[in-house]
């Protein structure tokens, strides 16, 4: 009976200092890799950042079909050289 309540009042202790732990954690991290100015918080630090990689994709798309169209001139150009 009282190995029971041994690791009864153990896990409990260890749970609850986990808890606070990684409340502390997940704080510190908010707080180091939030925004520095304003009152933003951190779910509009996140659309913020998917709206900035959808702008690079879509960026990165045009810039590959820009290239490609240009390399098949080039290539059409060379080709009626022959």
């Amino acid at each position: 009976m009282l190995k029971r309540l041994r690791w009864l009042i153990l896990g409990g202790v260890f749970g609850a200092g986990s808890s606070v732990w990684v409340r502390r954690r997940v704080r510190n991290l908010v707080e180091r890799y939030g925004p520095v100015r304003g009152t933003a918080t951190v779910v509009g630090t996140a659309r913020r950042v998917g709206r900035d990689l959808r702008e690079a994709w879509a960026d990165g798309q045009r810039e590959m079909r820009d290239t490609e169209t240009e390399l098949r001139r080039e290539q059409i150009k060379l080709s009626d050289r022959n």
